[in-house]
Formats: C-alpha cells, sequence, structure tokens
C-alpha cells in the first residue's frame, strides 16, 4: 500500500508536469507566433516570384524601347530621303510617305504598348513595396511576440524542472517493476492510477468485482482494471 501512495504522489506531480508542457505547447503566443512565421514564408515566396516577374517586364520593357527606338530612327530616315525628293522618283517617293505612315502607325500602337506596360509595372513595384512593408512589420510583431513567448517559456521551464526534481526524489522509492508498469500504462492512458470510488474504477467509472475490490482495499499486491487497464488504489484504506 505504502508503494501505491507513493505512487500516487509521483503521478499528481507527473500530471502537472504534462499540464505545464501542454500550456507551453498550446500557448496563445506560441500560435501566434506561428502564424507570423507562416504568413512570413508565405509572403517570402510571393516577393521571390514577384521579383522575378518585375525583372521579366523590366526586360519586356527594354526590348519594346529598342524596337520604338528601331522604328524612329527608321523614320528619321526616310525623312532625310524624302527631304531630298527632287533626287528621288516619284514611285519611290510614294513608296516611302506609305512607310511613314506604316511606321508612324506602329510606333502609336508601340507606344501605346509601352504605356500599358509602364504602367502595369509601376503598380507591380508599389505592390511588391506594400508587401515588403507588411513583411518588415510583421518581423518585427514576431521580434516582440518571441520576447513575451520566451519569458512565458522560461517561467514553465522553472516550474517543470521544480517538478521534476520532486517527482525524481518520490519515483526513488518506487520500485523499478512499478515505474516500469507505470510508464508502460501511460503510453496508452492517463491517469495511470485510479481511485476506487465504491465499487467503481474512478477512471472508466466501470463497475468491479466483489474480490478485485477485495484486493484493492487489502492493498497487498498491484490491482489493475479489468476494463481500463488502469492501477486501482483506495484513499480511504491509507486514510483509516
Amino acid at each position: 500500500m505504502e508503494q501505491l501512495e507513493t505512487l500516487w504522489k509521483y503521478q499528481e506531480l507527473d500530471l502537472l508536469m504534462d499540464q505545464y508542457i501542454l500550456e507551453k505547447k498550446n500557448s496563445d503566443l506560441r500560435n501566434q507566433l506561428l502564424k507570423i512565421k507562416n504568413y512570413l514564408v508565405k509572403q517570402e515566396k510571393s516577393l521571390v516570384s514577384m521579383d522575378s516577374d518585375a525583372t521579366h517586364k523590366n526586360q519586356q520593357l527594354a526590348k519594346l524601347q529598342l524596337e520604338l527606338d528601331g522604328i524612329e530612327k527608321r523614320i528619321h530616315i526616310l525623312m532625310e530621303k524624302m527631304k531630298a525628293e527632287d533626287l528621288i522618283p516619284l514611285e519611290e517617293l510614294d513608296d516611302l510617305a506609305k512607310e511613314g505612315l506604316q511606321l508612324r502607325d506602329r510606333i502609336r500602337r508601340k507606344e501605346e504598348e509601352l504605356n500599358k506596360l509602364n504602367r502595369d509595372l509601376r503598380s507591380f513595384v508599389n505592390k511588391i513595396q506594400n508587401i515588403r512593408q507588411q513583411v518588415a512589420k510583421a518581423k518585427q510583431e514576431y521580434t516582440a511576440v518571441k520576447k513575451k513567448y520566451d519569458v512565458e517559456v522560461a517561467n514553465i521551464n522553472q516550474e517543470l524542472k521544480k517538478l521534476k526534481g520532486q517527482r525524481d526524489k518520490i519515483s526513488d522509492s518506487i520500485s523499478k517493476e512499478l515505474m516500469m508498469k507505470y510508464k508502460n500504462i501511460k503510453a496508452g492512458r492517463t491517469p495511470v492510477v485510479s481511485h476506487l470510488i465504491g465499487n467503481q474504477c474512478d477512471g472508466c467509472n466501470m463497475g468491479l468485482a466483489s474480490l478485485m475490490i477485495q484486493r484493492v482495499k487489502d492493498g497487498k499486491r498491484i490491482v489493475e482494471c479489468e476494463n481500463c487497464g488502469r492501477i486501482l488504489f483506495d484513499q480511504e484504506s491509507v486514510s483509516s
């Protein structure tokens, strides 16, 4: 019975440690950090893709500008030829005029295309800058939340260290066989040790046979619930 009473005290500390560990895992600050981190990862990927798109748009812009410069150069050459119209046959002069009109139409279309691309690029760059600002803001928020979380974790770890010391000290008084049984049961369910309440196991609320109840009350052996497998402990027998 003394071993069971010690194991019960061990379990109280063990379950309290589990609560602290769960508190650390489910911390609102931790969840907030994970949320910010996921946002940053997503936005960083978007920025890499958008930077690549911006580079491509700039290349398109440069190519279009070269085409426009080429057309304007061709028009300049035509204009120079047409100035010397007295040296050019009328038929050729007519062809040059037609080509000039075609080139001017091409210039108009290229300029429209160039203006649209410039507008798109400015809008795109503004969007990138906005995302960068949001990312910078999120990083600052992450740093601030991380400081708070580190303090929270440090406090929890301090409590865990203190509880572990108390628990380990108690475990020295428990047989290796009983500790092994405790750990094996805990791998499947908690709590491991359950009170005997009347004729029921407090862990699963199932009724127990009279012989099993008597064995629990005697406290001469380790008795496990036939239904859930928990170790049964009669607090009243210890108190009396």
